[in-house]
C-alpha cells in the first residue's frame, strides 16, 4: 500500500508543482515524496508516508491500511496548499493497480497540524483509510 501512495504523490502534478524535484550535483534526481522519513539534509516542502494501521477485513481478504502523510513546509500557508494537494492526489486516484499493488480507493479520516522544531517546519498530518492486497 505504502508502494502504490508514495507512487501516487510522486506522480502527481498538483503535489510536485509544490515540492519539486530533489536535486544532486546539478542533476534532478528523485522526488520529494518520502516512504517512511525524510533525509535529514531535506529543508523544505516535502511528504512523508507511512502505515500507521493494517487489519485484516478476514480470512483470506484484502487489509484495511490506515496511511498517514505528513506535509511540511517553512510556512503555515505553504503547508496547508501542500496538504489539500495531497489530499486532492489521493482521495482522486480511482481503485486499481498502482504500481504493482491492487488499491482500493482512499478517504480522508483527519488532519492535525504540527511544528517540527529542529527543522523549523510546519506540519500537516493527514490520515487516509483504504483497503489493498
Amino acid at each position: 500500500m505504502l508502494k502504490a501512495v508514495t507512487y501516487i504523490l510522486e506522480n502527481n502534478a498538483g503535489v510536485q508543482a509544490l515540492v519539486g524535484n530533489k536535486t544532486v550535483d546539478g542533476l534532478e534526481a528523485y522526488h520529494k515524496v518520502y516512504p517512511v522519513v525524510a533525509p535529514i539534509e531535506e529543508k523544505d516542502k516535502y511528504v512523508v508516508c507511512k502505515i500507521s494501521g493494517k487489519t485484516n477485513l478476514a480470512r483470506n481478504c484484502d487489509y484495511t491500511y490506515q496511511i498517514d502523510v505528513a506535509s511540511y513546509a517553512t510556512s503555515y500557508d505553504e503547508v496547508t496548499s501542500l496538504n489539500a494537494a495531497v489530499i486532492s492526489a489521493l482521495e482522486g486516484q480511482a481503485s486499481g493497480t498502482v504500481n504493482g499493488v491492487a488499491f482500493g480507493s482512499l478517504t480522508f479520516s483527519n488532519e492535525i497540524d504540527g511544528f517540527d522544531v529542529d527543522r523549523r517546519l510546519f506540519i500537516k498530518i493527514t490520515t487516509f483509510n483504504g483497503i489493498a492486497d
